[in-house]
């Protein structure tokens, strides 16, 4: 007689209690996968987030102090304008006609005068095809989708103690320090066109300063990246015109100003520049890739409204501004 091995009923689970199973397993997985994800794009808005503020914070503090060192030494002529000779702005620089009503007046190298390019430029003005002179490189548009020019900045003063000038070089007190901050394409930026705010600076003297230089070197080359990743620099100048009103001027529009004050019957003096303003649209370095970044988002840089050219990739971009009150800018000599 046959006998059975097993003494009991044994049972498996059914199809029913594996279909609910499997569910269940998959809603978990798939709940842990949106966490890890969210966790990861969170993680990615976080270091964008920290790359900026590096750049656009502790960046702008450091162009604002050498920024409040310009006039410094000027106190012959501390009203400054667009031909104030050794003015902390220089707008205008010396030609074969005019070397006495400029801002600056010794030559660059070899050449006799020194290149507009190399002067504080805006929107409008004639760019340069030499390479690394004032370009008007920005990677914005405007309300109506046309490319905006970026600013350059030039600035002068005598180093008041010895002191490193924007590109890292020492420079010795009494010494002229002649700066320009403009937009270059920044090499590391590898296959994406990466702008950075650049600082150039002259050639500082071997020997201490005993009077102003007639002939400076080194003006005119991509000096030191300041601030990477920065996709548009605006400049606008605080000024007063002779009546006492207060305005602020875009770069070409103060030197319209400053030229229509002299051309006025009778002549009045052109507006006196009292403050800088400055302002940079600065981007994260990877692709974020959060929806919570919106790609068309729009940026008031001071009297701009503006937005990036590539509207498709998610990096966070933020604005950071600056005013910059300048010493003897009333006309005190302090």
């Amino acid at each position: 007689m046959a006998h059975s091995f097993f003494s009991g009923k044994q049972r498996g689970f059914t199809l029913i209690e594996l279909m609910v199973a499997l569910a269940l397993g998959l809603i978990l997985v798939a709940a842990a996968t949106q966490l890890f994800i969210g966790g990861l794009l969170s993680s990615h808005l976080q270091k964008a987030n920290a790359e900026i503020q590096d750049s656009g914070i502790f960046g702008l503090e450091y162009i604002a102090r050498d920024i409040r060192l310009l006039n410094y030494g000027n106190v012959i002529n501390p009203i400054l304008t667009d031909i104030t000779p050794w003015g902390g702005v220089v707008l205008t620089g010396s030609t074969a006609t005019n070397n006495d009503s400029v801002n600056f007046v010794p030559n660059v190298g070899t050449n006799t005068y020194v290149a507009d390019a190399l002067l504080s430029r805006g929107a409008g003005d004639s760019v340069s095809t030499v390479s690394n002179h004032w370009k008007g490189l920005s990677n914005i548009q405007n309300s109506s989708d046309a490319a905006v020019q970026s600013d350059q900045l030039t600035i002068q003063f005598i180093a008041p103690t010895s002191m490193t000038n924007c590109e890292g070089v020492n420079v010795l007190a009494g010494d002229l320090i002649v700066e320009r901050y403009f937009l270059r394409l920044d090499s590391n930026g590898g296959s994406q066109q990466d702008y950075a705010l650049a600082c150039d600076a002259n050639t500082p003297s071997a020997a201490a300063a005993t009077a102003q230089p007639t002939t400076i070197t080194g003006l005119g080359d991509a000096g030191q990246i300041v601030l990477p990743r920065i996709d548009h620099f605006h400049v606008l100048f605080g000024a007063k015109n002779a009546a006492g009103n207060f305005a602020y001027y875009t770069i070409p529009q103060y030197r319209a100003a400053a030229q229509a004050a002299r051309d006025a019957t009778p002549s009045v003096m052109a507006p006196r520049i009292l403050s800088i303003q400055i302002s940079v649209l600065a981007r994260s370095t990877n692709n974020a890739q959060n929806r919570a970044i919106d790609p068309a988002q729009s940026f008031l840089m001071l009297d701009q409204t503006v937005h990036a050219s590539d509207n498709t990739t998610r990096f966070l971009r933020r604005v950071y501004n600056v005013t910059i009150a300048l010493r003897n800018a009333m006309g005190e000599s302090l």
